[in-house]
This record gives structure tokens, C-alpha cells and sequence, in this order.
């Protein structure tokens, strides 16, 4: 190995042993690499001199009393970006979401934790570790990252697409043309939210995307119309187990244990009064998936508007009965 080239290497490993957080002791060093100490400490000053052209003052390798050698430092400032403890929150909550094969989700928890300074990545890392370990797929174990990218691009552009899609226990497809309005989350899935174009309909079809066999993003645009235009972040608000149906105004009574569950639960419910113990809440959902949350609630919830909602849960629960009921 030549003079340039052993320097070279020396160099890039002082470097990369700084970066891991250990000490650097010139004794060692030299004794290591079969140099001077004085030239161990050429190598550190010019790896000085390279971090403030790099890292402007961010990083510097510093010496260590205590540890009697040069320790890899970096200022503890104010993040423009994300913040240690944000990145911490944000795999935690996507480890919880269990939304992606396990392929995309390690690169995305690694592409995210490589953000964390330096000294905050082992702890990161650490206290995820037997979450991520322990991570089970979702059992369709497709990737979709690039699906919901492209879906958003779609929605973006106003551009509509053609999709295969596959329902729930069919082995066949459906080919559909939708006008695509929005890309949602919701316990363990995104969902493609679209109008079709074939039919008119006052609430839009919710399509989960893993289970959009093929589609296409088609070169033809259609008009929003700005003042009546579809809201992510309202449809959200209204719709429970992304069920779609007709968009309604509900009251219950609500006697349960936890009334901030309720309200956490319906960010539409508001507590318009009192009977007794009971609160009255109204909220203004999306009919079918706000029926099997509601059914959720046992004895401590009774739908009172309107009249034929009400009907069709008494219908219900007496069904439910008659499960029970059967020798």
C-alpha cells in the first residue's frame, strides 16, 4: 500500500470510528497505523478543516479530557427539520400502523431514523428494536408505496384514471373509470377516494388500495368545482371503518364510561344535552360504517334520529339476538 494511499485510508477510518462515536487516542493510532503521533495529529486537523467546509461549526471533532482523546461532536441547535423525539413518535406510529410490507416498512424507518443526529440513532433504534423485530405484515403483503404516490399525483392533476379493482371475497376484477379525490389512512389501509364517471352519486366510492389489481393515470383532466369540492380532511370527519353511504345527521344517548372516547371517536359529535345520566349527542356521519361503530357500544348507546336509522338498528340488534337465542 503507497504512501498516498495508506494516509488515505487512515484518514477515512479515524473518520468513520468518529462518526460511530468512539474516542480517537493518538498513541493508538499511531501505533496502529505505524506513524508518529505528530502525524496522527496532522490527519485529525485536516479532518478539522474538512468539517467546518462540510458542516459549517455543526460538527466538530473535538478533544476530550476526560477521555484523553478526539470525540465527534455536534452542536445540540433548534432542527429546521425533523427533531429527534419527532422521529422517534413517527416510527412508532408506523410501526402501530402495520400499513406497509415489512420490506417498506424497514426502509422507511431506516430512511427516517437516518435523519436522527448521530448520538440519538443507536437510542432510536434501540427502542424500536423488538417493535420492529415482532412486525407482521398485513396478510395482502403487497408494496404500495409507489401506488399511493402515483394516486396522489392523479388527484393532484385532476386527472382521471382507470383502475381493476377486486372486492372483498371475489376472485374476479371490475374495471372502473373514477375521478380520483383523495388518498386516505384509516386502521391499517389507505383507501383511493373517486366519483365515478358512469353514475352520479352525492357520496364518492372508497377504494382500498391494495386491492387495485392494475390501474392507469390517464391523460384526461375533469373540472372541480372549487366551491363544492371533496375534502380529505371533512369526509374524514364523517366516515367510520371507511364504509360509505349517505351522508346523515344522527342523535344518540350515550351512558357509557367514557364520553371524551365518543367525542374523540365522532370529531362531528357535539353534546346538545342531558337526560339524566345519559348524554344527547349529534353528529353528522356517513351512514354504514357509523352503524357497526355504533353497534360496537353495546348497552350504553341508543340511536334516537333519525326514525328509520333507528328502525333499521332495533332490526339489527334483534337479528343479533336471534344468534343467541338458536338451540
Amino acid at each position: 500500500m503507497g504512501e498516498q494511499c495508506s494516509k488515505s485510508w487512515r484518514i477515512l477510518s479515524i473518520y468513520d470510528r468518529l462518526r460511530k462515536g468512539e474516542t480517537i487516542l493518538k498513541k493508538y493510532e499511531a501505533d496502529r497505523f505505524g506513524v508518529d503521533e505528530k502525524t496522527i495529529q496532522r490527519d485529525i486537523d485536516e479532518l478539522r478543516t474538512y468539517m467546518t467546509d462540510t458542516f459549517y461549526d455543526l460538527v466538530t471533532i473535538d478533544y476530550d479530557r476526560q477521555k484523553r482523546g478526539y470525540v465527534w461532536r455536534e452542536k445540540e441547535m433548534k432542527q429546521e427539520g425533523l427533531e429527534n423525539e419527532h422521529i422517534l413518535i413517527l416510527s412508532k406510529i408506523l410501526l402501530e400502523s402495520r400499513a406497509l410490507k415489512k420490506e417498506e416498512m424497514n426502509e422507511l424507518l431506516d430512511k427516517l431514523i437516518s435523519l436522527a443526529n448521530t448520538k440519538s440513532r443507536s437510542f432510536i433504534e434501540n427502542m424500536i428494536k423488538n417493535e420492529r423485530f415482532h412486525y407482521v405484515s398485513l396478510r395482502h403483503n403487497k408494496p404500495i408505496i409507489c401506488s399511493i404516490w402515483d394516486l396522489s399525483e392523479a388527484v393532484y392533476t385532476k386527472k382521471m384514471v382507470v383502475v381493476e379493482y377486486k372486492k372483498e371475497g371475489s376472485d374476479e376484477t371490475v374495471t372502473r373509470k373514477l375521478k380520483p379525490m383523495g388518498i386516505v389512512f384509516s386502521e391499517y389501509y389507505f383507501y383511493l377516494i373517486a366519483f365515478l364517471t358512469d353514475y352520479e352519486f352525492d357520496f364518492p366510492t372508497i377504494y382500498r388500495i391494495d386491492r387495485i389489481v392494475r390501474y392507469e393515470v390517464t391523460d384526461e383532466r375533469f373540472k372541480l368545482n372549487y366551491a363544492t369540492r371533496f375534502e380529505e380532511g371533512e369526509f374524514r370527519k364523517r366516515v367510520q371503518f371507511m364504509q360509505p353511504g349517505e351522508l346523515m345527521k344522527i342523535t344518540f344517548r350515550f351512558w357509557g364510561p367514557s364520553l371524551q372516547a365518543i367525542l374523540d371517536r365522532l370529531p362531528t359529535a357535539k353534546v346538545i344535552g342531558k337526560d339524566g345520566q345519559a348524554f344527547i349527542i349529534e353528529a353528522e356521519v356517513y351512514g354504514r360504517g357509523i352503524k357497526m361503530w355504533l353497534l360496537s357500544q353495546a348497552q350504553f348507546l341508543e340511536v334516537m334520529k333519525p326514525k328509520e336509522f333507528r328502525e333499521e338498528m332495533r332490526k339489527t340488534i334483534e337479528e343479533m339476538l336471534g344468534n343467541y337465542t338458536k338451540v
